[in-house]
């Protein structure tokens, strides 16, 4: 049976063949999915490298006990050759155990093919798979997201909300493409000089994308990326009878990792984090341009007008 299973990623299922591996989390790949859907995409992590984990499902015949039931067992000194095109290495943390397992280090954008062929022991002839498995690989940047909306001019008095605009910039079809991120909304009054008078409301979920509900298709637009997205302010009012600043700047998504910075995660920049991370502590790429600003203005109020009087000489 020539099968990989990759880490899971919707669009490379089919039906219901999964959970045949160890770790439920691997699904198998279909290399008969129309392209671009049978891409394994990856994200090339900050620091220049990423490493991904692949099983291949063993032949049946020599390996019975590969079940839940079987404790997945697989017989003894058997052995899976894996070959990777480009600069990428491949390691085998636990060649005994799970021999069918290797992990790939990606160090570059770019396609790659990965191909395994299991081989027998010798005592069974050392008969290996002549038609090695390939599964088509696609390293690609890092996810990139800004704000494209320009600061507008300073209007007078209450105005109606306006939408802001972003776009999302990543090598994946849209099926594929996914982004948890937020938006919080600072409102303040300011004095002349634009210096803080004091703060009026802050909510900083204002637009809340978070790792397990990204922002997606339909509400994410475009056939191909850049991706587009925009959001709607609050009614623009001026609060008090001041100046009043409405901010809204892109940050991480509320369910982000503490320590992570503010930034974007996508659903395959989450997926590529799966082994380095440890599937928890996901990277954040930086936004381009995370902010628009916009002020209203009360309109001035005109105060009497001063004179010399009549009087002055009397």
């Amino acid at each position: 049976m020539k099968t990989v299973l990759g880490v899971a990623t919707a669009m490379l299922l089919t039906g219901n063949v999964m959970g045949q591996v160890v770790n439920s989390d691997y699904q198998v790949y279909d290399p008969a999915l129309q392209s671009p859907t049978n891409i394994d995409y990856v994200t090339l992590r900050t620091g220049g490298s990423t490493v991904m984990g692949y099983y291949a499902l063993p032949d049946i015949v020599y390996h019975p006990n590969y079940t839940a039931v079987g404790l997945w067992v697989l017989t003894a000194d058997f052995v899976w050759n894996w070959t990777v095109t480009g600069t990428a290495t491949i390691a085998k943390p636990d060649p005994v155990v799970r021999a069918n397992y290797a992990q790939i280090t990606y160090t570059a954008t770019g396609n790659y093919a990965v191909t395994v062929a299991e081989q027998a022991p010798l005592a069974m002839g050392s008969c290996a798979d002549a038609t090695p498995t390939e599964m088509n690989v696609t390293v690609i940047a890092p996810p990139v997201a800004t704000i494209t909306t320009l600061d507008p001019a300073q209007a007078c008095g209450d105005q109606l909300a306006t939408a802001v605009a972003m776009t999302f910039t990543e090598n994946v079809p849209l099926a594929l493409a996914g982004y948890a991120f937020a938006v919080s909304e600072v409102v303040d009054n300011i004095d002349a000089s634009d210096n803080l008078i004091g703060n009026v409301t802050t909510n900083n979920a204002f637009v809340d994308f978070p790792t397990t509900a990204k922002l997606e298709t339909p509400a994410l637009t475009g056939l191909a990326s850049p991706y587009g997205y925009s959001f709607n302010t609050s009614a623009l009012v001026v609060a008090g009878g001041m100046r009043t600043r409405y901010t809204y700047t892109a940050i991480k998504a509320s369910d982000a990792p503490a320590a992570a910075a503010n930034g974007l995660i996508s659903a395959i920049s989450q997926k590529s984090d799966y082994i380095a991370a440890a599937g928890v502590n996901y990277l954040t790429y930086p936004f381009t341009d995370n902010q628009i600003v916009i002020i209203v203005n009360p309109a001035p109020a005109t105060g009497p007008i001063y004179y010399i009087p009549n009087t002055f000489n009397y």
